[in-house]
């Protein structure tokens, strides 16, 4: 036999004015570096949109075609602050200790890249013919 407990949690939620949307990409593969680096905070490529509005990444001396997917369910962006019982930001006009959440931005689309990369070849990357 058991016993449940309900209890009332309450989150509260602060929207700014606004909200910014976010857009998901999402690499088919892994990203590798020569140095074996992470790549967290580094500059990784270049995303351009075409006139179609076709999204192409370049990475390196690569290029990836990708296509704008919406999101089955949306995600939220969140920051957390902890609010002390005689803080002055709280929104929910308690002065009670707890946490809050502000909403930062919303993403409802995502970009993907399935396809392998295509090499890009300049014409100073092709060797010169002798003649």
């Amino acid at each position: 036999f058991f016993v449940v407990k309900k209890k009332m949690v309450q989150i509260v939620m602060r929207v700014k004015d606004g909200i910014e949307e976010w857009c998901l990409v999402e690499l088919q593969g892994a990203l590798e570096t020569r140095d074996e680096v992470a790549c967290d905070g580094m500059h990784i490529g270049d995303l351009h949109f075409d006139a179609k509005g076709t999204p192409n990444l370049i990475i390196g001396h690569h290029l990836l075609t990708g296509k704008l997917v919406a999101l089955e369910k949306p995600f939220a962006v969140l920051n957390k602050h902890k609010i002390t019982p005689n803080d002055d930001t709280s929104i929910n006009g308690t002065n009670q200790a707890g946490t809050e959440y502000e909403v930062v931005a919303l993403l409802t689309q995502k970009i993907v890249f399935k396809n392998r990369p295509k090499p890009i070849i300049t014409s100073r990357s092709l060797p010169r013919k002798s003649t």
